[in-house]
């Protein structure tokens, strides 16, 4: 299940970049297409254009699709704001006079048992 919810995660953080390799593999792939049809500046060859015009056009489209989505979620972290904030005051649990005292260990002490053996063990005699 970790490894499933892991994938996902990363496919949909790889999902913008390999979006926009994309759009740069359509370019490289139909470039005379593009040139011949969408480039502005054909007439201009000195400019060595070569449809990246036509490129910066689709990726300034989709990076505007971006900041729209991006204002949205601005605008719904707005309407979500903290309108009251209140300090805890922390307790302490334990005081020092407490910790001075026997009176922690004395809990401990009667889960704690011990006999006395006076004899000593000897080694077996082979």
């Amino acid at each position: 299940m970790k490894q499933l919810f892991l994938f996902t995660l990363i496919v949909a953080i790889m999902a913008k970049p390999i979006y926009n390799l994309g759009y740069l593999a359509y370019y490289q792939v139909n470039m005379d297409y593009i040139i011949e049809n969408y480039c502005v500046n054909k007439k201009k060859v000195e400019l060595k254009c070569n449809g990246k015009c036509h490129l910066a056009k689709q990726l300034q489209q989709e990076n505007n699709t971006d900041e729209n989505t991006n204002n949205g979620l601005k605008l719904f972290s707005e309407i979500f704001q903290v309108v009251f904030y209140q300090t805890y005051n922390s307790y302490h649990v334990f005081s020092l006079k407490t910790v001075k005292s026997n009176n922690i260990y004395n809990f401990y002490n009667k889960l704690y048992n011990y006999t006395f053996y006076n004899s000593l063990l000897r080694p077996p005699i082979s």
